[in-house]
């Protein structure tokens, strides 16, 4: 009786264990975290993924949510200007991982391969968007596994199992990413977008890259660049712009009425509810509008 007792006592303890409360600052980084955490970690998931990345400031109410978060995952490369306060805010018992540190940057020129034309106030700033190359995507699973490890040397082994599957999971992605992209003929290949958060999408998979706006899509285009960007647009009869999803500057639409270009479908640009349903909503728009 007496062990029996214990038993459940034991039991008891083991399935009240507390959990590894993690706070995300990217929709994208809590696709990641679900992946590589499963049960084992209790995720606060702070960026809606309705607004921008680029307009989140986090507040007392949301901070209140992950009270006794042990992590906070955060994408880096300048994008979360707001993190020297909130490191100082949720005080040294915190670690905030910034998962972009780990991940080779691209800085934005317009002597760049990857860009056909750039918006002047950008040139030379680090592009942030790094979460637009697959690759980069596994290596962010990796530095996640190992945060969570260290974080929680319990489950190592648990996070290890779970990051391999959801790596593989992202390269089967890609391998269907380039199959999907190589339909479009290779003079064809130009992204011409609202803001520039395809550069990364642009090295990894042979493109070009032609932002309307700067790094956000609150920067405002001058005639001088929308000008620019029309005359990139007929040199390389370029077949259509893309907007992004929850963004339609009307830079665009004067673009597309001077240089006779159709609109595409919507792309995401700063992240969705999954790294699969981004990916999958943009090659097949990309394809669609390009490959004809």
């Amino acid at each position: 009786m007496k062990i029996f007792v214990l038993l459940c006592i034991a039991l008891t303890t083991l399935c009240h264990a507390e959990k590894l409360k993690v706070a995300s600052l990217h929709p994208l980084l809590s696709d990641i975290a679900r992946n590589v955490g499963g049960d084992d970690v209790e995720l606060i998931d702070l960026v809606a993924t309705g607004p921008s990345v680029h307009k989140f400031t986090p507040t007392p109410r949301t901070l209140a949510k992950a009270k006794g978060a042990k992590l906070y995952l955060a994408s880096g490369k300048n994008l979360e200007t707001y993190l020297p306060k909130l490191k100082k805010t949720i005080g040294n018992g915190t670690t905030v991982l910034e998962v972009g540190r780990g991940i080779t940057s691209i800085v934005i020129s317009g002597k760049s391969g990857h860009y056909a034309c750039c918006p002047g106030h950008s040139e030379g700033a680090l592009d942030p968007h790094w979460w637009h190359s697959l690759p980069n995507l596994r290596r962010a699973t990796s530095i996640i596994a190992d945060a969570f490890a260290k974080q929680d040397p319990a489950n190592k082994a648990a996070y290890k199992k779970r990051a391999s599957a959801f790596r593989r999971k992202l390269e089967i992605l890609n391998a269907w990413a380039k199959k999907e992209l190589s339909k479009v003929p290779r003079n064809k290949r130009y992204l011409a977008t609202s803001h520039a958060a395809f550069g990364y999408f642009c090295k990894e998979y042979g493109y070009k890259s032609i932002p309307i706006q700067g790094l956000n899509n609150e920067q405002v285009p001058g005639p001088k660049y929308i000008a620019l960007a029309i005359a990139t647009i007929r040199k390389h009869q370029i077949g259509a712009i893309f907007p992004e999803r929850g963004n339609n500057p009307k830079a665009l639409t004067v673009i597309s009425n001077t240089a006779k270009v159709k609109i595409a479908d919507p792309l995401y640009g700063d992240g969705a509810e999954t790294i699969e349903k981004m990916f999958k909503s943009n090659v097949t728009a990309i394809v669609k509008a390009l490959a004809k």
